[in-house]
């Protein structure tokens, strides 16, 4: 991680943010997991493992995650990196995609401000935004794909993780499913300040 850019979450920065914020767990949880932290182009990616460096072991039941906060507000999250025999590969792999997103954060190609992750119709889906109207010529919003400017390696992983994931999607959607319905009924984190 320190190779990419990264730098330990210490024992009192978590502390401080978890308090500030009012953080509080879905469920009770002993130890605190091992976190990682980027800066860049004022977006923070935050790389959240399954490793308890306290009791040096891994939490029984848990997933990897990447996320990219804008100060307080998380405004992406990978989906959950479980701990199959993958693990550190995809969760390296996650943040390196995550970092280089932050670190490479478009400009818009008429005003040359940054442009913003947002939201797409999807839950999942993100892509770049630039909303200053009145800069653009007829003005409009500009936009880029949430993969503008990624390494050809980057999209050649990504490729079949997608298809895959497009292809059960379907097959829920065909047995009257619906896609994410873990994501919306997993208990989240309360958080006093919005």
């Amino acid at each position: 991680m320190a190779k990419r850019g990264f730098r330990r979450i210490s024992s009192p920065e978590f502390s401080s943010q978890f308090y500030r914020l009012g953080l509080k767990a879905p469920r009770p949880r002993k130890g605190r997991e091992l976190g990682y932290l980027f800066y860049a182009n004022e977006y923070s990616v935050f790389v959240w493992t399954t490793w308890l460096p306290k009791e040096e072991v891994a939490r029984a039941s848990d997933a990897g995650w990447v996320l990219i906060a804008e100060r307080d507000n998380v405004l992406y999250f990978s989906h959950p990196i479980h701990r199959t025999k993958n693990f550190l590969q995809n969760l390296l792999m996650q943040a390196r995609i995550a970092c280089w997103k932050v670190r490479h954060r478009p400009l818009c190609p008429e005003c040359s401000n940054f442009m913003n992750i947002v939201q797409g119709r999807a839950l999942k889906q993100r892509f770049w935004k630039c909303d200053r109207k009145k800069l653009h010529t007829g003005g409009v919003d500009r936009f880029r794909s949430w993969d503008y400017g990624l390494p050809e390696d980057v999209i050649n992983f990504l490729k079949p993780i997608r298809k895959r994931r497009r292809k059960r999607y379907a097959t829920l959607r065909t047995t009257g499913r619906e896609p994410h319905q873990a994501m919306l009924s997993r208990k989240r984190w309360g958080k006093r300040k919005q």
